[in-house]
């Protein structure tokens, strides 16, 4: 029995040691600010999803369409510009738009992997 809790303590340690898998690149472009201030709409371009694919990276829900992102470095807030972001679904929080607003799914930018 003491060897079983041993093992099991081992496999938990190894596990804990692993690194956090994050979202596949994608390739977006900064189409301009959404209806609250601090928001802007991304158009996600990769047309079939399938981002870069590595090791420890998952694509995840987005794969097409419009999103918007209130966590866009300052530096890539410009209209047209073209981007690879690593991104996954805010399920939290999103903008708050009046009802004539066209609503986009909310994101986080994990991380930032090419600026063009």
């Amino acid at each position: 029995m003491l060897m079983l809790y041993l093992l099991l303590a081992l496999l938990l340690v190894s596990c804990a040691e692993q690194e956090e898998a994050v979202p596949a690149c994608l390739q977006v472009e900064v189409v301009g600010p959404d209806c609250q201030t601090g928001w802007y709409v991304l158009q996600i371009l990769d047309a079939n999803g399938t981002g870069e694919q590595r090791s420890n990276q998952y694509i995840g829900q987005l794969q097409s369409g419009f999103v918007t992102t209130d966590n866009l470095p300052e530096e890539l807030r410009q209209s047209g510009k073209i981007v690879s972001l690593s991104l996954e679904r805010n399920t939290e929080y999103g903008p708050r738009c009046t009802a004539i607003s066209t609503m986009f799914p909310p994101v986080r930018v994990k991380m930032v992997c090419l600026v063009e």
